[in-house]
């Protein structure tokens, strides 16, 4: 049993050396100052605050241009690269909310571009919410994804190129209060499927090859420290 908990722990540390997160609970962003903080450019977006009807804070970032410009927040300063864009013919829309523990997308039209590396995973994490959200996608191996309303299961996908691109513009016939979820994590890099997976469902078969021990699940070899062989 000793063992067991020390190759969990392994796994777990492998997992946060081999990918970059942003955890929305941990780096929270309910503030206009905090949001500033990890830009280094000003965002041409207007960012204000809120309170919501529970009484907490948020930041509202707005759409306050005219219909022939992007407005453009830049994360280059952040756990992850992540940059949000938006173009409509309304101006003062609320495009995203920041909260205490998730971020909210909150308008169709809305682009989230993450930079990477082609072959990383990424991973995002939803809050549960009342309304479904389905980017279309570039730069990865999937051309479409859903965040489904009232779930928290991950989205993973693996990116084909270094800038993912994840456009809710998508489907066409979604009004513009359609396409909103709400994520609480985003992950970018060798991420592991989860430590679960190793230990439930189809039984997996340890051994020594090598030197060096050896788990196979599902078919697939992975190292002591979960790192796919």
């Amino acid at each position: 049993m000793k063992k067991f908990f020390l190759f969990t722990a392994a796994l777990v540390a492998a997992m946060a050396i081999n990918a970059a997160e942003w955890d929305f609970k941990k780096d929270t962003l309910n503030t206009v100052e905090a949001v500033q903080a990890f830009c280094t450019m000003d965002p041409t977006f207007k960012l204000a605050s809120g309170t919501s009807g529970e009484g907490f804070p948020y930041v509202k970032v707005n759409y306050d241009l005219s219909n022939s410009e992007v407005a453009e927040l830049d994360f280059d300063n952040a756990p992850l690269a992540i940059k949000f864009t938006y173009k409509n013919k309304d101006a003062k829309t609320e495009v995203l909310k920041f909260y205490n523990t998730y971020l909210q997308i909150n308008r169709k039209g809305t682009k989230m571009i993450i930079t990477c590396t082609a072959g990383d995973k990424i991973k995002i994490t939803p809050k549960s919410y009342t309304k479904a959200c389905e980017f279309a996608v570039t730069g990865a191996d999937k051309d479409v994804v859903a965040i489904e309303k009232n779930t928290e299961e991950p989205v993973v996908l693996t990116a084909t190129d270094d800038v993912v691109e994840f456009d809710t513009s998508a489907p066409s016939d979604a009004d513009k209060y359609a396409q909103a979820c709400q994520i609480v994590k985003i992950e970018v890099g060798e991420i592991a499927e989860g430590i679960e997976d190793l230990f439930y469902g189809e039984k997996a078969v340890k051994f020594v090859e090598n030197g060096q021990l050896v788990i196979v699940k599902n078919g697939v070899k992975f190292n002591a420290l979960g790192v796919q062989l």
